[in-house]
Parts: structure tokens; sequence; C-alpha cells
């Protein structure tokens, strides 16, 4: 083998080559090795361990993601739709306005919520469980929805229906950790129909719920329950209610774009998305119905399902029902399957379902009732339905399967039990109130007997009926008067004397404002609606009651004309909308009908004409603030704020997208904010224009064009850059700094151990997480002060105070470790893909430490063999001195760092030389490392020159260094666009949108109890 230079040996070159490989296996296994260490430990103890493990979680996530979030549609047999591809927020009114119901609930931790037949109360329980299976860490809690019919087949409790609950999705043994779990509120219990538990069994049922809720106050609870039906039964423990109101127009729009996108055929889906809500519109009565989630699900499926029904064929709830019932009854015969795969008449099973709902209801028995039959009993009814029409008691069960699987009217709900119920209540009730077609009387005493459980069932069957309701109607007024006037709104035939006697008695207490009154408004509004002489009379008296002077009178009238959804009706509210609140708030209510006068009102310089147009958040809306925004006065300014509350809904999106923005060139804009959100050839240019010009307005407005009222956040497309851009250009003072860190420590505890007292007192942003975590209201409060103090302007703040607490205090943290200068540059790379050099890292660690070791390695042996005599690489002095700087470097770096930290620096200086460490190692130190850095590689470069293959080895040498330079720009390069502080704060923002619409509460504040970790039930 060839001689080395220097004097160098093979062994020693290999043990060096072994110390950088075994140094470059660490750099590359020992993170792999650490978190496989981390993962599978906790498997080891687990015997030792009591909760919900990882694999249950695991089964109870997957459970809950399957079971409720495919869901069937009862009305269509063999069709089904996911809740998280169609759903669509639900809001509640709150003096006129409305407001997110979702962030109400989550406030509270105990609620009722309550709404109409159909308003979709269940739905946004479970479209909170499908969320929570989504990511669960992004909750505090884990959900258990109980639904309170199981309650009616036996005498469990409800902690036992919580943990069949669990069980039944996937949890092995819930009674392990279930009562630590509800000390600790790691639980969020949804309690699912209370007006569908047995009415004997009602009040038992509140009280259990009352107990739960006081014995586990840190858990959350939510009960939902039919408006009509409730009577604050678990008040004063549930002192919090919220009625769901209806969809408006915006989300009905929303809705069925939703469902076309995912169910339709339909090739235009945005033509289609039109011809629908033209069709509704023509048709205020249809309208009212589609505000109901479940009857537009009905409308928009048998749409689908059906060209030839339409939405538009009736405005009678009773008239759809009827339609959509014989709809599923005979689609094997009008698909020609008639024979093959049903048997039996459609009339013959009609009559069998209509006597099912009529005993389920409790006809049998007054005063019970229930949802669930058992499967004997149902094919008991069906046979005496079948000696009616000549049939053998050997068909019932035959029939009984025939419904089942070819129309879906009746499901099965418990394979073990052979129960069965229908699938929605509504159906239920209305068969229930055919049954009873000839037998008003029948009715009127079931009614009395229990008038909760018939109240829906009475007025579908005055709609339904084909005959003059007069009698019933009469009785019914003498027991409710608000329920004959509902009937009177449903109602085909009725004596005018007594409808113009219960009109009589209904304009009398307009101004008599109750927890009754939507009722009647909604009921006032449907008959006026109705363009005979009855509607007609009554429409006029509304009108002379608009000019009252008597307050409840008047709104009550303005109302109730807005529900009539007319032409006539917009007219007369606009007219006083200028000078009256609420005739605003019921000219908001119309929706898009109103859309045209209002945009006119806003052109001519009305501020309140442009926030009714962002009321109604329609893309229509959308579109007209768009226009507005390009106006010069107030009112852009006001538009851009509405506007930029509008476009994170992806409908008004797509419309703004599409909008001609042709002849505003010369407007001033700012190009930047949007670009992170435009591809090019997506022709979203439009879109652009719009935003930038949006932008730039928010942020050139005064405070005086701010909205005193918000209807939801700025998009944080805009609100984002523009606020973000504000605060990060200046630093934090000193003044600052220790303001906010004397603040956040008044909050918390004092840490016990002095060095985590010190790293708190110098990264105070640890201490503010941690006060978010715990919270979350103080968080933000610290950070409006600390904003005010650094001299945040008005806009700006207001573009925070619309983020979630998460993002505002993360940018205060951003601003106190490192306040980067947020440009415009940083915003538009915010979404370019960018992944963390972690391999390229390694790589070019790997290779620094190979050229460093290989650089020192031969350069000292170089200058050790000269210093020894054994080459002439330079004088013996010099070499002597570089290794002298060596050893003077390490003590130096020895006394300063680890003598001194135990006190033996000061004893060896003896007091005489204490400023030393300070004005004489620091030098010394610089001095010898300057000088090694300088000799070491001229010596490593002489040697490889000197070598068998100099050019060679000189040359990779300088390609390792280039690849070093070239990989460290790279990886800074990375570096930066992953620092981005519009990145981190963007995708913050990102991940509080994806718990919006859930109502799971975030844990209670503090202690009294140490909590788990988030998303687990595991006790500490």
């Amino acid at each position: 083998m060839p001689k080395l230079p220097a004097g160098f040996e093979y062994a020693t070159i290999g043990l060096a080559a072994l110390a950088i490989l075994i140094w470059g296996a660490k750099v590359f296994f020992s993170e792999g090795l650490k978190h496989a260490g981390q993962r599978f430990w906790p498997f080891a103890l687990r015997s030792r361990r009591k909760g919900m493990r990882r694999r249950e979680l695991r089964r109870y996530r997957d459970s809950v993601s399957s079971h409720y979030d495919l869901t069937p549609l009862g009305f269509l047999q063999n069709s089904s739709v996911r809740i998280s591809d169609i759903y669509v927020p639900l809001q509640y009114e709150e003096s006129g306005a409305r407001a997110d119901i979702y962030e109400d609930i989550r406030s509270r931790p105990r609620t009722v919520i309550l709404g109409a037949a159909g308003a979709g109360k269940s739905m946004l329980l479970k479209n909170s469980m499908v969320k929570w299976s989504i990511d669960p860490t992004d909750h505090d809690r884990i959900p258990v929805l109980v639904e309170l019919f199981r309650r009616n087949n036996g005498r469990e409790s409800l902690l036992d229906l919580v943990t069949a609950t669990l069980r039944r999705n996937g949890v092995v043994k819930p009674e392990r950790f279930l009562p630590q779990a509800l000390e600790e509120g790691t639980l969020s219990l949804f309690f699912d129909g209370l007006d569908e538990v047995l009415t004997e069994k009602r009040s038992e049922v509140v009280d259990e719920i009352e107990s739960l809720a006081e014995s586990y106050p840190e858990c959350q609870f939510i009960v939902t329950c039919r408006d009509a039906v409730y009577d604050g039964d678990l008040r004063p423990v549930f002192a919090h209610e919220v009625r769901v109101a209806g969809f408006d127009d915006a989300a009905i729009r929303r809705f069925l774009r939703l469902w076309m996108l995912h169910k339709s055929e339909a090739a235009d889906i945005r033509h289609e998305v039109e011809q629908l809500m033209a069709s509704l519109r023509a048709s205020p009565s249809l309208l009212i119905l589609a505000r109901s989630p479940l009857l537009l699900t009905m409308i928009a499926s048998l749409q689908d399902a059906d060209r030839g029904i339409g939405p538009v064929l009736t405005s009678s709830r009773s008239e759809f029902y009827e339609m959509a019932v014989w709809h599923l009854l005979r689609r094997d015969r009008d698909l020609g399957r008639h024979g093959e795969i049903a048997a039996y008449k459609a009339g013959h099973k009609l009559a069998a379902l209509k006597v099912i709902a009529f005993s389920a209801q409790g006809a049998m028995a007054p005063g019970v009732d229930k949802r669930a039959i058992f499967e004997q009993e149902l094919i008991t009814q069906i046979t005496l339905v079948l000696s009616r029409f000549n049939l053998e008691a050997e068909h019932a069960p035959k029939m009984l399967s025939e419904i089942e699987a070819r129309s879906g009217l009746l499901v099965k709900v418990d394979e073990g039990n052979l129960l069965y119920e229908f699938p929605h209540l509504t159906l239920q009730e209305y068969l229930a109130a055919m049954e009873l077609v000839d037998d008003a009387d029948q009715l009127l005493k079931l009614y009395v007997g229990n008038p909760n459980r018939w109240r829906e069932t009475v007025k579908l069957w005055c709609g339904g009926v084909h005959r003059d309701v007069t009698g019933l109607l009469r009785s019914i007024f003498e027991i409710d008067d608000v329920l004959a006037l509902e009937c009177l709104a449903e109602a085909r035939q009725v004596d005018d004397a007594l409808a113009q006697e219960i009109l009589d008695h209904f304009e009398g207490k307009l101004f008599d404002i109750n927890d009754k009154s939507h009722l009647v408004v909604a009921a006032l509004g449907a008959v006026a609606a109705d363009p005979g002489p009855r509607g007609s009379r009554l429409f006029q008296r509304l009108e002379d009651a608009t000019k009252s002077k008597v307050p409840g009178l008047r709104i009550s009238a303005l109302h109730a004309l807005a529900a009539t959804r007319s032409r006539r009706a917009i007219e007369i509210i606009s007219d006083q909308s200028s000078t009256s609140r609420s005739a605003r708030s019921a000219l908001r209510s119309m929706g898009e009908q109103a859309v045209p006068i209002l945009t006119e009102r806003a052109m001519a310089g009305s501020l309140d004409a442009v926030d009714d147009i962002a009321a109604v958040g329609t893309p229509s809306a959308a579109a007209a603030l768009a226009e507005i925004v390009w106006q010069e006065g107030p009112e852009a300014k006001r538009a851009a704020w509405r506007l930029a509350e509008l476009t994170d809904i992806p409908d008004v999106e797509e419309e703004l997208a599409s909008a001609d923005s042709k002849g505003r060139a010369s407007a001033e804009i700012y190009d930047w904010v949007w670009a992170p959100f435009v591809k090019e050839g997506t022709g979203r240019q439009s879109l652009a224009a719009i935003m930038g010009r949006t932008a730039l307005l928010i942020d050139r407005s005064d405070p005086e064009d701010i909205p005193k009222r918000r209807h939801s956040p700025v998009d944080p497309r805009v609100s984002l850059p523009l606020a973000i851009r504000g605060i990060y250009s200046s630093k934090v003072s000193m003044a600052e700094f220790e303001s906010i860190t004397a603040e956040v420590n008044k909050l918390l505890p004092s840490p016990r151990d002095g060095s985590q007292m010190f790293r708190y007192r110098r990264h105070p942003e640890e201490r503010l997480r941690e006060l978010q975590q715990e919270n979350p209201d103080a968080a933000r409060s610290i950070s409006d002060k600390f904003f005010a103090a650094h001299n945040v302007g008005q806009v700006h703040r207001q573009l925070l105070e619309g983020l979630p607490v998460q993002v505002v205090v993360e940018a205060v943290c951003g601003l106190l470790i490192d306040p980067q200068r947020a440009t415009e540059k940083e915003w538009r790379e915010v979404r370019k893909p960018v992944s963390a050099p972690v391999a390229l890292e390694k790589i070019n660690a790997v290779l620094t430490f190979a050229l460093v070791a290989a650089v020192f390695l031969v350069g000292f042996a170089m200058v050790g063999g000269s210093a020894l005599g054994l080459s002439t690489f330079w004088p013996r002095w010099v070499c002597l001195s570089l290794i002298g700087c060596l050893i003077l470097l390490i003590v130096s770096v020895w006394l300063l760092v680890e003598g001194d930290s135990k006190g033996k620096l000061s004893t060896f200086m003896n007091g005489r030389f204490s400023k030393l460490p300070e004005y004489g190692l620091v030098p010394v130190s610089v001095f010898c490392v300057l000088t090694i850095l300088v000799g070491i590689p001229i010596a490593f470069i002489y040697a490889l020159s000197q070598g068998p293959y100099p050019l060679i080895t000189l040359s990779s040498s300088a390609v390792a260094l280039l690849l070093i330079v070239v990989m460290n720009r790279v990886i800074s390069r990375r570096e930066r666009m992953l620092s981005n502080p519009f990145r981190r704060l963007l995708a913050m923002d990102e991940r509080v949108l994806r718990t919006r619409t859930s109502v799971i509460a975030p844990c209670r504040v503090g202690p009294p109890r140490q909590r788990s970790k988030p998303g687990t039930l595991v006790p500490k």
C-alpha cells in the first residue's frame, strides 16, 4: 500500500472514518429511536393504567365517524348523505339579528336547544360528533350523544345509556373510567330529543338530567327539545336556552349548492340552484317550508330522485308529506319493478303505516307515547289491517319486511330486541293524522289527553284533510289560541266567520310580546300571504298596524308582513326602514328579495342600507356590496368591512369570482392581499381585484368607518395580512416587554424552580401561551392592552378582535420572540408549498462534520509532525505556537464556563483578578480561535498538495465546501419561509376554523381538578 503524506497511518484514518460514521448514524437515527421509545414504552405499563386506551379511543373515533356522518334519508330508500358534505351552520335570532349559535353554546356548561320539528337540532349535535372524529386533538372533551327515546324501552338510567352508547361505539369497558371522566369534566354529554320521551317518563328523565348536571358540574350538558313541547322543565338548573332559527335565504342557497354538488347528477349545478331558488321565491308559502332543514332536504332529494315531482307542486306541509309518502310507496311500481321486489299494493301498505303511526303516537292508550315499536306488535297491527283487504295473517311479516326494505318508512333500530321506528317523528305525526281523517272528535280527545304529543298532529290534520275543519278548530281555539292560529294557517277549508274571529283575537294581542310571539307572527304571515280574500284583508290590516304608535303592535305587524315575502310587503317596510330600526330588522328578514331596494339606498349613501345588505348574507347580497366598494364615499368603506365578513362563504366567493370587474382598472387596490389565493389561468382575477379594493378601503378606514356591530369576523385572508403587517412594523420596547411579563405573572402562580423562573422572565411568551390555555379571556385582554401600548391603530385592533384568541396570542408571542418584519413579500409566499429541510440538514451536518474533522485531523497532524521534527512544513516555533493556542483555548473556555459555575474561578483568582474573565480570558479565547482557523486550514491544504493525488483531493474538498455553502443557502431559504409569521398564524386560524361549527365546549379553566390531556379519558 502506498505511504500516506505527513506520516499518517491507515489505522488512524480508519478510526477517524469510523467516528464519522457513528456520529452520522446518531444524527439520522437517534430521533427515530427516541420517538419509537416514547410510542411503545406506555404499552409496557398499560396493565397499570385505567382509562380509555389509545386503541379504544381510535375505535370510538372511527365508530362515531361512520355512525353519525353517513345519515340515511328516511324518505328515500337506499339513499344516504354525509353530514360533512352538506351540513350548513345554524344560527339563532337575538333582538332581530342572527347570531352564531355555536359560540353561544360553547360558552355555557349547560344549554337547552329548542326548535320546531325538523329545525336541525339533532343534526347540530351529530355534526359536532363528526367534527370531533375528524381530529379529536382539536377538542378538550370527548362527546357522547344519547338518544333519549331509548329511555322509553326499559328502566335504564341515563348513565346506563351513556355507558351503552360508548360500548356500542367500540369502548370495551366504559364503566372502568366513566366516573372519573365525569368528575374531571372531560365529557360533553348530548341528550337528544327530550320531546321524544314517553310522557309518563319525561319528568323522571328531567330529574335525572338535572341530577347529573349538578353532580358533575365540570362536564358540558346539552339537551334538545321541540320548542312547542318544552315548558321550562329543566329550569333553573339549565337556565340557558337557545332557539334555532330557520334557514335564511343564504343558508337555503348554500344547502342547495352543497346538495347539488354531492348528490345531484345535474350538469350545471349553478343553474340548477338558481332555478330552485327562483321557484321557492315565486311561492312564499313554499319558501316558508324550505326554511326547515328537514323539509328542504326532502324538497332537494325528491327533486333529484324524481324530476317530475319538483319542489313547486305544493305549498302545504301536509300535501308535501302526502306526496313524499306516496312517492316512496309507489316508487317500485313507477320504475317497473312491481311484482318482482314489491308484492303489495301501495294503498295497503299506507293503511298499515297509518295504524302503526296512530298506535305509536299513543292512541291505543291515551297519555302514553313512544317511538320504537316491537316487531311482534307491528305484525299484530298489520294483521288487523290485512283483514280489511281479505288477506291472510301470514302476509303480515312479509309486508313489514317490504315496507322496511323498499320504502324506508320504517327502520330497524335494534336487531337484538327487534325494534322499529319511523325515520322522522314528523312522518309518524302526519300518518297518525291521516288515520284520523274522518274522526275529528277522537283527535280532539287525544290532544286534550296529551297536548304536547298531539300538537303537530293536529296541525297536520288541518292541512291534510279535504273537508271543513271548522268544528275542530273552534274547539282548539277555546283550549289553545296559538295552536288555533297555526292550524288556520295550514287549513284548506274553514268557516270565514271563525277565521275572522281568530284573526281579530290576535290582532288585538299583537302588541303583547311573549315567548309565543314568533309562532303568532309566522302564522299571521302565512295567512296574509294567501292571495285570497281572507289573506288580502289580513294584509291590509297588518299594513295599517305598521303605522300604529303602539311599539309592540307596530313591530309585530312589520315582521308579520315580512313573513309574507311579497313585493308589496317589501315596498311598505322599505318606506319605513330609514327611520325605524324594527322596519330594518323586518326588511333584513326578507332576504334576497330586499336586496335591490337596499342597494339603491346604499348607493345613495345610506350606511344602514349597507349593513342590511350584509345581514342578508347571500351571494347576490355580496355581489351588491362588491359594486358599492368601487364608490368613493363612506358607504364604500362600510361595504368593504361588510363584504370581508362574507367572503369566507364558498357560495359568495364563487359569485364574486364570476363578477364583472371591467372598467375598474383605474381604481387603487392592494394587489398583494389576494395574491396567495389566485392561481394562474383560473379566471379569478375579478375576485382578486374586488378583495384588493376591499383590503385597501379597510386599511385606510377611519374609526368612524368601522361597523359598530359585526355580523361575523372579517375573513382572515384579509384581516391577517393587514393586522400583522401593521403590528410587526416596529420592535417591542423594554417597557412593553416588562409590562406584559408583569401582567401575565399576576394571573399565573409563580414557578417554584428558580431556573424556570429565570427562563420565564426571559421568555414571557411561554407564560402567555400557558395563560391562553388556562384562561383565554384573560390572555386576550392582556393582548389587547399590549397592542394599545404598542400603538397599534384602532383599525388593526378591530381586525385582530375578529381573529381567534389563539392567533392573537401567537401574534403577541411572535413580537416578543423575534419581531420579524411582516411584509407584502412574506404574505405573497404564505401558501407556497415548503417542507422542513430535515433530510437536507442531516446531510449537510454529516458533510460539514466530515470536512471539518478532516481539516482539523489532517491539519493538526501536519502541525504536530512539524513540531516533533517529522516534517518541515513550518518552522517549529510556529507549530508549537498553534498547539499552545489550542491548549490555551481549552483552558480559557473551561475557566469561563465550568470553573465559574462551580465557584472555583474566584477561589483560583483569590479575588485579586476578578475582572480577568471579562477583560482577559475572552480576548485571549478570540485570538486563539482566529489563529487556529487561519493556521489549520493552511496546513490541511499543504498536506493534500503533497499527497499522491493532489488535484483530486483538493478538487474534492472544494466541491464538498461548495455543496455545504449551497445547502446552507437552501436550508436558510426554507427556514425563512417556514418562519414566515403569516404562515404560522394562518395555519393556526385554519385549525380553529375546523371547530367553529362544533358545540363542544373547552374544559373549564384551572383547578379544582387536574385535567387529563386533550382528547383522552386517561385519569391521572
